[in-house]
């Protein structure tokens, strides 16, 4: 590989890392106008830390796009995965893989610390099909 080759080849990275990452408010709401959660901090494709406030609507299951670490700082909420519910009030911690919904009756404000983006985006499970988030919510990212 060339000298000129490299370089081009690590522009292309830094500029890919820097397309995908940000920093302030990444609020995601319903096509229909109403806010999921409203939240705010740095993403990146390494990491992401969010600070969001979690509202209390009906969820569908949804997964993440890298493993991630939340505290709950106020409110409790319940969380439903693979059919089993558990009462979360300080902490959640879960796998990429692994498809949840929150129920919580009151707003919940939570501190998110997410690793590696594995998935490319957000999936939900609509009618039994794993579907984009896009596709349903507006406001991702």
């Amino acid at each position: 590989m060339t000298v000129l080759e490299t370089i081009t080849m690590l522009n292309s990275k830094i500029y890919n890392f820097f397309k995908e990452s940000g920093i302030g408010s990444t609020h995601v709401m319903t096509k229909t106008g109403n806010y999921m959660l409203k939240r705010w901090g740095v993403w990146t494709p390494l990491f992401s830390i969010l600070f969001s406030k979690v509202y209390p609507i009906k969820q569908i299951a949804h997964n993440h796009e890298g493993n991630f670490i939340s505290f709950i700082l106020w409110g409790n909420y319940v969380e439903e995965v693979d059919g089993i519910n558990t009462n979360k009030k300080w902490i959640n911690i879960l796998n990429y893989k692994k498809f949840h919904k929150i129920k919580a009756s009151k707003p919940v404000y939570t501190l998110m610390f997410m690793g590696k983006r594995i998935n490319s985006e957000t999936s939900a499970i609509v009618n039994g099909k794993i579907i984009p988030s896009s596709k349903i919510v507006r406001g991702y990212r």
